[in-house]
């Protein structure tokens, strides 16, 4: 399964592999419930200039495999309005490694991150497509939404949370 990577905090340098893991990740495993409209609209997204520095700014994690392919992504932040709730961000898994646990452990991971930094409870802005994932960590749905994008495209997300 994922024995074979080590799970460690994103470099600079790492950048453009990661901008380019999320496009693929959302790109393959979105497709159930996002349009090809709202996929593209999400790639420009992280495609953008100015989510590298996004990334930089929310302890985000990689895991990477022998060889040095990164093959996963989770992070977290604070939250500005609830100072005790973490939120998670930017969880991504290589569409090939999907189905195998990694998800799990990237959140897992990024869970303990922020644990010891003092939080004990966690929200997340999920996509569509991984409702049922974070449902299945222990995360509970508590409103849907939709969120704009700089193309004009909506995406449905749903806001959960975990005590």
């Amino acid at each position: 399964m994922s024995g074979d990577l080590t799970v460690r905090p994103i470099r600079e340098a790492d950048l453009e592999a990661v901008r380019r893991l999320q496009a693929d990740s959302f790109a393959a495993l979105a497709t159930a419930l996002h349009s090809p409209a709202q996929i593209a609209a999400h790639v420009a997204m992280i495609m953008a200039p100015d989510y590298a520095g996004d990334l930089l700014s929310n302890n985000i994690l990689v895991a990477e495999a022998p060889g040095g392919a990164l093959v996963a992504t989770a992070g977290w932040c604070r939250v500005p309005d609830d100072a005790a709730v973490a939120r998670l961000r930017k969880v991504f898994v290589a569409p090939d490694r999907a189905g195998q646990g990694l998800g799990r452990r990237m959140v897992e991971a990024a869970e303990d991150a922020a644990r010891a930094a003092g939080f004990r409870r966690f929200r997340v802005r999920a996509n569509a497509n991984a409702e049922a994932f974070y449902a299945r960590l222990g995360y509970r749905a508590i409103r849907h939404e939709e969120m704009p994008t700089p193309a004009g495209v909506a995406m449905p997300t749903v806001i959960m949370v975990k005590d």
